[in-house]
């Protein structure tokens, strides 16, 4: 093995020996191959549009029953009725644009409510709850302080939701206060032609930013 070594390295030496004349040019060839690349690594790309949302932050939701935002999200009426379901949501933070999902700021959702396997019957299921069906925010009780209400800090929203029907089993709910992430409970009223309220209750987290 030392044999070996020894005769390996005059070649090596012998090597360099030979481009010794080749040296400058080799030494500037690495010269702006470092600028080159510095300047590759200290240049992005300009970035279009407004600046990338960071992580949301669900922590602020742990031991309560919140769930997560997800388009069908779905809760049953109090009778079990009713299937009411978030389609859509979008936030006004103040931005030119709204925040496609729920997050601090106004937010509106887009609920469809369909017939539950319930007194319905299982064939009904699915079915779009009637034109005449009422979507309403419920009355102020003792259970019900305030429509959105966070319950483990005990206080709502400073707004009224506003509900509007657009046919076909679809409600735009809009203008619900979101002020601070957390858990919140979204309250429906949901009233057939001559019948009695139908509950809904939507537990929503609301991450922080």
């Amino acid at each position: 093995m030392v044999h070996e070594l020894k005769r390996r390295r005059p070649g090596t030496f012998r090597a360099m020996g030979r481009s010794r004349r080749a040296l400058p040019a080799l030494a500037l060839a690495l010269a702006l191959a470092e600028t080159a690349g510095g300047a590759g690594c200290g240049s992005k790309p300009a970035m279009s549009g407004p600046p990338p949302i960071p992580d949301a932050d669900f922590a602020v939701c742990e031991g309560t029953p919140a769930v997560h935002y997800a388009p069908g999200v779905a809760v049953v009426s109090a009778s079990g009725t009713y299937r009411a379901s978030l389609q859509t949501a979008s936030t006004d933070q103040g931005g030119p644009k709204p925040v496609a999902t729920a997050a601090v700021g106004l937010d509106t959702f887009t609920v469809a409510v369909t017939l539950a396997p319930g007194d319905g019957g299982a064939a009904d299921a699915g079915v779009a709850a009637p034109d005449d069906l009422v979507v309403a925010a419920p009355p102020k009780t003792q259970t019900i302080p305030a429509d959105p209400y966070m319950p483990v800090h005990g206080h709502g929203g400073s707004t009224v939701p506003v509900i509007t029907p657009m046919g076909g089993g679809l409600y735009s709910v809009g203008n619900l206060d979101f002020f601070m992430g957390g858990y919140w409970d979204l309250y429906l009223d949901l009233t057939a032609a001559g019948g009695t309220p139908d509950l809904v209750t939507f537990p929503i987290c609301i991450p922080s930013d």
